[in-house]
């Protein structure tokens, strides 16, 4: 069997391999990525897709040293500069505001696919990746100290790295045998495109309920995303119900800051979290999904994964710089070390919401209902604004108190 060789081998090309490639091949590293399938072509006239993500000034900041956030802009994404919190029953109500921390915006709020879209346009001219789509990897291991990746047309390559960037289910990850810690959720998540009476909006917004937190996403023109947390049956319930039907719940159920909504597209997915055992082995590396899938509540997750892509890059480059086997394990595991830390960190904060916020006894209502009424305070406020948007660590304070 030929073999083509390249120094780095990403499986998967959704939104956090393909952003990894494009950072990487910034180093002259050539580089083979392979994708199933194709995504689909972006048109402006297309429907608002159901997958979308709140991209903060982190995530941009790794886009814009391509010109993949260029790409982006000339696409379609929503800026919003606020963000209202606010427990149903009870006195908490925040709002955050960019302008607080002196920046023009908290986040974008993108669909998915033109997040990809956008990155392949830049894979597509970079003369060192190699964009092999379709390109079904069906085998990978290490053999003499090299990774292999076999795919399904018998074609084989083989690296000095291995890159799992194929989602929560990463076959890279079965395959060599790194376990994950997993546990499921009482509740779903329905998730619906609208159509919207007013115009486009700066703020998103989030209210917390005795069922689960309700959420309203904008999005370009009068379009928004519209999120509703609940117990599964219920979920599954409501996602039966014809558009028509689901708008007219909503209306019931939802603010009336909302306006008239009009259900374009709908679905809903169970909530769970898993966390990979390790993320590095010699010449093996796990990033976003295949890493790390969390309670989507703060739609953090996507941005959890170009956090990986930026402290992989750095760590690559620095051992490159040194003359050192960056592909080593004794190389990668400062990634593995800062990138657990952190993503545990906002497992935490994510299960601690959930469970802090999706109940009614009183002494849970009172003390959330106080948090919310506490970062009130202007230095506290400024503070939860800068973690959010990824302008200060969260892990550097209490990066000696947490192990491995």
């Amino acid at each position: 069997m030929t073999e083509k060789s390249y120094d780095i081998l990403i499986c998967g090309a959704g939104m956090t391999g393909a952003g990894l490639a494009s950072v990487l091949a910034l180093q002259g590293l050539r580089i083979a990525l392979f994708e199933a399938h194709k995504p689909k072509a972006f048109d402006l006239s297309q429907a608002f897709d159901l997958r979308i993500s709140a991209l903060s000034p982190q995530t941009r900041a790794v886009m814009q040293r391509t010109a993949a956030w260029d790409n982006l802009q000339a696409m379609r994404a929503c800026p919003y500069r606020r963000m209202r919190v606010w427990e149903l029953q009870g006195f908490g109500d925040l709002t955050f505001d960019a302008g607080q921390v002196g920046a023009a915006e908290l986040g974008h709020i993108v669909e998915n696919r033109v997040t990809q879209a956008a990155l392949w346009q830049v894979l597509e001219s970079q003369a060192n990746v190699s964009l092999l789509c379709p390109q079904k990897p069906v085998k990978t291991y290490r053999k003499d100290g090299i990774m292999h990746v076999e795919t399904q047309t018998g074609e084989c390559f083989t690296g000095k790295l291995l890159v799992a960037a194929d989602g929560g289910q990463s076959m890279v990850r079965q395959q060599f045998g790194i376990g994950v810690n997993r546990s499921q959720y009482e509740q779903a998540c329905l998730v619906a495109s609208v159509a919207t009476q007013l115009g486009q909006q700066d703020i998103t917004w989030q209210r917390f309920t005795p069922t689960g937190p309700q959420a309203f996403l904008p999005l370009p023109g009068q379009h928004g995303s519209v999120v509703w947390y609940n117990q599964a049956d219920e979920v599954r319930r409501l996602s039966a119900l014809s558009n028509e039907q689901l708008g007219e719940q909503i209306m019931q159920q939802f603010p009336a800051q909302l306006g008239d909504i009009k259900v374009v597209d709908k679905g809903y997915f169970h909530l769970q979290k898993q966390h990979a055992q390790q993320y590095v082995e010699d010449g093996l590396v796990l990033i976003g999904d295949a890493a790390h899938m969390i309670n989507p509540l703060a739609g953090q997750g996507v941005n959890l994964g170009f956090q990986d892509i930026a402290c992989l890059d750095e760590v690559i480059s620095q051992a490159i710089d040194q003359g050192k086997d960056w592909w080593r394990a004794d190389q990668l595991r400062e990634y593995q070390q800062r990138r657990r830390l952190a993503n545990r960190l906002m497992m935490e904060t994510m299960d601690a919401f959930y469970h802090g916020f999706s109940n009614d006894q009183s002494a849970i209502k009172w003390l959330r209902n106080g948090a919310l009424a506490l970062a009130r305070l202007g230095p506290v406020k400024r503070q939860v604004i800068r973690y959010a948007m990824g302008m200060q660590d969260v892990t550097a304070p209490l990066a000696k108190v947490f192990t491995r």
